[in-house]
């Protein structure tokens, strides 16, 4: 089904938003260590730069369960169970946020004007 370096994120952020937790992790490690652990034989050519890219939004897509829709930013994160935090920095439309998740707290801070935002589909502004 993995055949394509690329595969395995898409399944990732799509387990994620099902709510397959333990899916998504499984597919973000196969994607995270894609040329790590030689998947394919094929290192010695080169890095996956694509697969490394397809890591960052498992992360942020899947994970954090960011998403865009009518102009809207929103959240839906969760932490694996082996994790003890994650976090990410991104630009939307000129404004700098920075997400902070772990076990017990979703942190969302910004610099600048306030955007609102939904987490968890609730307004947050």
């Amino acid at each position: 089904v993995h055949e394509s370096s690329l595969s395995p994120c898409v399944h990732s952020i799509l387990a994620a938003e099902l709510g397959m937790e333990e899916k998504a992790y499984e597919m973000y490690n196969r994607t995270a260590r894609l040329d790590l652990d030689n998947y394919n034989n094929d290192t010695e050519d080169g890095l996956h730069i694509t697969s490394m890219t397809g890591s960052w939004l498992a992360i942020v897509q899947g994970f954090a369960g960011m998403r865009t829709a009518n102009e809207e930013l929103s959240f839906a994160p969760f932490i694996p169970s082996t994790w003890t935090d994650y976090s990410f920095k991104i630009v939307y439309r000129k404004h700098r946020l920075t997400i902070e998740i772990n076990q017990s707290n979703v942190v969302i801070t910004q610099t600048g004007p306030t955007l609102p935002f939904k987490l968890y589909g609730n307004e947050v502004t």
